[in-house]
Formats: C-alpha cells, sequence, structure tokens
C-alpha cells in the first residue's frame, strides 16, 4: 500500500532529494563520505519500506505517525549534514586566515 496523498508526496520528493544529493556527492566528494551518507539512506529507506508494506499501520489514524516518522529521518539526515559541512567550511576558514 503506497498512499498518494499531497504530504506522503512531498516525503517522496524529500526522499528524492535526498538521493540525488547523495549522489551529487560521489562525484564531489570522498568516496568513504559517499558510502555512509547511502549506507544511512538505505537503512532508513529500508525501514520505511517495510512499515508501508505493513497495512495496519495505516488503520485506525496512524497514518500521520507513518508519514512523521518516515519524514522525520530524511529531515535529521539533512540538518546533521549541514551541519558537518558548516563546521568544516568554519574549520577551513579558520585555518586559512592562521596561515
Amino acid at each position: 500500500m503506497i498512499p498518494i496523498d499531497s504530504e506522503f508526496l512531498l516525503m517522496y520528493v524529500l526522499y528524492g532529494v535526498i538521493l540525488i544529493l547523495i549522489l551529487m556527492s560521489l562525484r564531489f566528494q570522498r568516496k568513504r563520505v559517499f558510502y555512509i551518507h547511502l549506507c544511512i539512506f538505505l537503512f532508513y529507506t529500508a525501514f520505511m519500506t517495510y512499515v508501508f508494506t505493513d497495512e495496519e499501520n495505516f488503520k485506525g489514524g496512524a497514518s500521520l505517525g507513518v508519514w512523521f516518522y518516515g519524514v522525520l529521518f530524511p529531515s535529521i539526515h539533512l540538518i546533521t549534514y549541514g551541519i558537518i559541512q558548516m563546521i568544516t567550511f568554519l574549520v577551513k576558514k579558520n585555518a586559512d586566515k592562521t596561515v
């Protein structure tokens, strides 16, 4: 059962954007970073696929919880990735100033 409500479509777009960013990182970053992000992405995508295949998760208004966890994992992934990128940028900037 794959819901196609507007909220779930937003979640699917979020997963697609993250997958595109991960694939772009293959070209612009080290391979180790790419594999780490790909493993994390595949882990929560596999978990959410498991949740989506169980019809009981959508009965009795529980689809909102499914949507929440479906959006929570990629959001946390994007936020932590952004924080890491910001910290590495600031460290490099400070290192350039001291040289």
